[in-house]
């Protein structure tokens, strides 16, 4: 009886060790096991020598940056990727029904699709570290959050209402196109916005497209395929209305106030200069805010520009008023040109309404009731016709100025 006793304890025993080298795997870990047993990752998923990987690209456009200054394009997006790998089938009823399997981006084959137009030349690992998810059929998705950093060249003639167009070049580094072919996902050309698109910041995602480049070259016999992503983008930002343009419309408005001030007035020169210090200041904060770019000059900065040219002509233009209608000047004891006199004293002179003066034109000394046009104590008998030239020149600098200015702004409105 102790001798069967001592027998049963020992098969016992026996039994328990033999169960304890069986590992009691759940079927998620059975799965995993067995499908990455002589699993290698740097293998192409096709075992047949010519055999091609399809890998199904997309986008999912998150955020986008700019770095004007060096004139990179930054994306935040979450690429799609979608292969077939015949490595990784497995049954779903012989693992309790198991269809969908989550493994590590270490553990599986990805394909090395990369950015073509890095900006970042020694940093090409543009994907985060999630899982794969994986499918009976073999079927693998991956989509990993990624930042893109591309070389664009910018375009600021309508700043700061530019609208930019920068373009990805995407493709496999080290396959050619028998060995990975690249396809759109879901043969969609185009891009999906995330839900954590923003729209608060300076640059606004309008829209974008995907193509498909099928390529080969003079060396070789293969093909290279390549995904070409266009995006465009719109600066947005109220704060410029009231920094850039305002100031515009201020500085127009005050060039032209000068010419509503009497021919006499010495604060004619001050309202122009005024208007040249503010042109100056509005003409160095934009050329501070823009990048310098040797093919592109915003609109707006050659504006400031135009509108520093025509103030301190406006400046000249009152200069020159003043000396015309300084009744004290020593040129007003000689006539002005006959035939400029009857030109301004017939119809022209009533189309820019010199009425006025064209009225007193042949008075002499006097001029008392008219403080603007005359001292009481200096009669000069052709101060009246010099103040009608001087009133002549006025007006046509208002409505050459007015006439510039209304034309600028509506071709630089119309530009944008």
């Amino acid at each position: 009886m102790e001798t069967n006793f001592l027998v049963m304890v020992t098969v016992l025993t026996l039994v328990a060790l033999t169960l304890a080298d069986v590992p009691n795997y759940s079927m998620n870990e059975k799965l995993r096991k067995k499908l990455l047993k002589d699993y290698d990752k740097l293998a192409l998923p096709h075992r047949d020598q010519n055999g091609t990987t399809a890998v199904k690209f997309g986008l999912v456009i998150n955020g986008i940056m700019v770095d004007e200054v060096k004139q990179i394009f930054i994306v935040n997006a979450w690429t799609m990727l979608q292969w077939q790998d015949p490595r990784l089938e497995w049954d779903y009823k012989d693992y309790g029904g198991l269809k969908l399997l989550h493994m590590g981006d270490h553990e599986l084959w990805q394909p090395d699709i990369t950015l073509y137009n890095n900006a970042e030349h020694s940093e090409v690992d543009h994907y985060g570290n999630v899982h794969l998810i994986v499918y009976p059929d073999g079927n693998v998705l991956w989509v990993p959050p990624s930042i893109f950093r591309a070389e664009c060249t910018l375009d600021f003639t309508y700043w700061p209402y530019d609208t930019q167009k920068c373009r990805l070049f995407f493709g496999s580094w080290t396959k050619n196109g028998w060995e990975i072919d690249i396809q759109l996902f879901r043969n969609n050309t185009a891009l999906y916005q995330g839900s954590f698109l923003k729209y608060s910041h300076v640059w606004q995602f309008v829209g974008g497209k995907m193509n498909r480049f099928v390529n080969t070259y003079a060396c070789c016999p293969e093909p290279y395929v390549t995904i070409a992503v266009e995006l465009n983008i719109r600066r947005v930002s109220p704060s410029f209305a009231s920094t850039v343009i305002v100031p515009a419309l201020v500085i127009s408005l005050m060039t032209l106030v000068q010419f509503f001030l009497p021919l006499r007035e010495s604060k004619r020169i001050t309202v122009g200069c005024v208007s040249m210090l503010l042109t100056l200041i509005a003409l160095f904060y934009v050329a501070r805010s823009v990048p310098n770019l040797s093919f592109s000059v915003p609109i707006i900065v050659r504006f400031y520009g135009q509108a520093l040219v025509m103030v301190l002509l406006s400046v000249g233009v009152s200069a020159g008023v003043l000396r015309l209608a300084d009744a004290h000047h020593p040129a007003a004891s000689t006539p002005p040109p006959a035939l400029l006199k009857t030109i301004l004293t017939g119809p022209v002179g009533s189309i820019m309404l010199l009425q006025k003066y064209m009225a007193k034109v042949g008075h002499s000394g006097g001029g008392a009731d008219d403080a603007e046009v005359l001292d009481e104590v200096r009669p000069v008998s052709y101060a009246h016709e010099w103040l009608l030239v001087a009133a002549a020149v006025d007006r046509l600098a208002a409505f050459a100025f007015t006439g510039a200015f209304v034309v600028t702004l509506i071709a630089y409105t119309a530009a944008l």
